[in-house]
């Protein structure tokens, strides 16, 4: 017999109706490299690199501060604040790499030397030109325009013959993008229409994002169509949603 009465937080979401029409939205992550305006840079090149991950990443943080300077002030408990202009946003990637189940190429050092790229000056040593800007993608995720302050490589697996065929990466990237002050105020964490997103999380459903986000579970459609998603009961986990306000 049942409890009359007794709260089921499971009533709160409902499962989506009709998605059998839907397929999962399996965009890779990845950096491309671009000139001031953001333009990926030509063919021709040599610091040319669009590096797609194997792995997308499963979270992303973008710090984002600003300077106020004071001074101490006799018989005051805090000073007076001016405001010293902005900081550049950073964010950080952290990157696996894997060849070990590929036959024909095994050196996972195919991506790892392409970040490498983007840490090193390029051209003859008189016409020295400084490692490119960089742009993130990730479907309809793109972040600032940056330059990459730091990679960290470590190998973890190797063929008998010490061939590197597996690699986590940490890439440290900051804003260099003028197109904040051009802009006027600007979100610096994306540059598309939907700022707010979700790093989806293991057991989680489109319909629970969406009471979670709207408040009902029946907007669950209007998150699916924002993401170009046609399965939502095959979200995965690390996977960014685009949280657009409702119409």
């Amino acid at each position: 017999m049942g409890i009359t009465g007794m709260f089921n937080p499971a009533a709160l979401f409902t499962a989506p109706e009709s998605l059998s029409n839907f397929l999962t939205s399996q965009e890779k992550a990845k950096i491309v490299t671009v000139d001031e305006k953001g333009n990926e840079l030509g063919l021709l090149d040599s610091r040319k690199v669009e590096l797609e991950f194997q792995f997308n990443p499963a979270s992303i943080k973008v710090v984002k501060s600003v300077a106020w300077k004071g001074e101490n002030v006799a018989r005051r408990n805090a000073p007076d604040l001016k405001f010293g202009g902005g900081a550049p946003a950073t964010f950080d990637l952290t990157l696996v790499f894997d060849t070990s189940s590929n036959i024909e190429y095994r050196d996972v050092r195919m991506y790892t030397n392409q970040l490498l790229k983007l840490v090193m000056m390029s051209g003859a040593v008189s016409d020295r030109k400084p490692p490119p800007q960089v742009k993130f993608q990730w479907g309809k995720l793109t972040l600032f325009l940056a330059v990459v302050e730091k990679v960290t490589i470590e190998y973890t697996l190797f063929d008998p013959d010490g061939t590197p065929i597996r690699a986590h990466a940490t890439v440290e990237l900051k804003q260099q993008d003028a197109r904040d002050d051009y802009a006027g105020s600007t979100n610096p964490t994306t540059r598309t229409e939907s700022r707010k997103t979700h790093v989806v999380q293991l057991g989680e459903r489109l319909d629970m994002i969406a009471y979670q986000e709207y408040g009902s579970a029946a907007h669950w459609r209007h998150l699916a169509t924002a993401n170009g998603l046609y399965n939502p009961r095959d979200l995965r986990p690390g996977q960014i949603l685009l949280l657009p306000p409702l119409p």
